[in-house]
């Protein structure tokens, strides 16, 4: 008798911290994503006065695209490390803009390899369950599955614009790299044990005022660039080692 006591007591106090490490189980991901770009320089967009919020330089046809590749490493359930490599083609142009005269245009292509730090503020559910794990279970609910984090980092971003004739005839630098430090906001669903898709909006501050390839003497700050991204993820199992697993 004394021996089930002992058993049950032990199944009761060690469960709990069983199922909180099953997470432990996936601390790898992989993952890929695609999206808009839209880069905030010299050229184009309407001066402060003129701009509430910024709201009226988000314009569609100065929007093109960015695609993200990269690998992430949960060191706790709420804390993970992740290195991205990004790459962003933008636009900006004169055109609907304060200095719609002046016509000035270009065309950045940048590429920023970056490491981030992510904290998680919302933590699924579902990856705590064995029987979900298994492929047993369902979760209806939305926010069971959902993950939400927050994230900065560092990174170069090395890029090279390609202006048009009216700015190629000013003194202009039209490549370099620069200091790139993103802000950024996540959204994960796991729809099933080792998948999740997602969404990821990140603004990068960067050291730089020649991301367009142009500044001014009025500019009062360094470019910024956001990309937002369309995110699909593959949780990768972590071997006896602890290093990822690429084995099913």
């Amino acid at each position: 008798m004394k021996r089930v006591f002992l058993l049950l007591f032990l199944f009761i106090f060690m469960y709990p911290v069983a199922k909180g490490q099953l997470w432990k189980l996936r601390r790898y991901e992989i993952y890929g994503g695609f999206g808009t770009a839209q880069v905030f320089g010299d050229i184009g967009g309407y001066s402060i006065g003129e701009n509430a919020l910024g709201l009226k330089d988000l314009l569609i046809k100065q929007t093109r695209f960015n695609m993200k590749a990269g690998m992430r490493y949960r060191a706790k359930e709420k804390f993970a490390l992740a290195f991205d490599l990004n790459y962003g083609l933008m636009h900006t142009s004169d055109v609907k803009g304060s200095n719609e005269s002046r016509a000035y245009e270009s065309s950045i292509s940048l590429f920023e390899p970056l490491v981030k730090a992510e904290y998680y503020f919302l933590k699924n559910n579902a990856e705590s369950s064995y029987r979900f794990i298994k492929g047993e279970k369902k979760f209806n609910s939305v926010l069971a599955r959902l993950d939400g984090y927050v994230y900065t980092g560092l990174g170069p971003a090395i890029y090279k614009a390609k202006p048009n004739e009216a700015l190629e005839e000013r003194d202009i630098k039209n490549s370099g790299v620069a200091l790139a430090i993103p802000i950024g906001l996540g959204l994960n669903y796991l729809f099933n044990p080792n998948s999740l898709i997602g969404f990821d909006f990140g603004l990068r501050y960067t050291t730089s005022d020649y991301i367009d390839g142009y500044t001014s003497q009025f500019s009062s700050r360094n470019d910024v660039y956001y990309f937002m991204t369309f995110v699909y993820t593959h949780k990768l199992k972590t071997s006896e080692k602890g290093l990822p697993s690429f084995r099913k």
